[in-house]
């Protein structure tokens, strides 16, 4: 710790004495509680996950609890939700479409995507890109 970290601990938690734990100094603030920092953790969960210490090692040391221990080794909490959930596959989007047989396709330079949705109809050139119509039906959906 240096005096400008020190320096940022609100005064009624200013250091009574030091805990030294795997070569790391460790204030003490006036109630007995350690100020565990940021960078010390980091480095205590490298080394249980790595293997180098074990989850008892660093408890007995820390003189801490197992859930501290564990806590430490899991990583700091996620303060977003997405963020804590591994990234998915989006969900496959279906659309139903309709095809008449019995009236004959004709193609022409000015054929058309024709696409209606809640009394809504949108006219769009036949080489728009189907990405872009799934999310436009994707826009309707979450719209109606």
């Amino acid at each position: 710790m240096n005096t400008q970290t020190l320096g940022a601990l609100s005064s009624d938690q200013k250091i009574d004495k030091v805990f030294h734990a795997f070569g790391y100094s460790i204030p003490v603030g006036k109630d007995g509680r350690r100020l565990w920092p940021t960078k010390f953790k980091r480095e205590m969960a490298h080394r249980m996950r790595s293997g180098t210490l074990s989850i008892s090692d660093v408890q007995k040391t820390c003189q801490i609890s197992d859930k501290t221990a564990y806590a430490w080794r899991k990583g700091p909490k996620q303060k977003n939700s997405a963020k804590r959930q591994k990234l998915r596959e989006p969900a496959p989007v279906f659309a139903e479409i309709k095809v008449q047989h019995d009236v004959p396709v004709e193609q022409t330079e000015t054929s058309h995507i024709v696409f209606k949705r809640a009394g809504c109809e949108v006219l769009l050139p036949s080489t728009y890109p189907v990405a872009d119509l799934v999310g436009l039906i994707r826009a309707f959906e979450s719209g109606s």
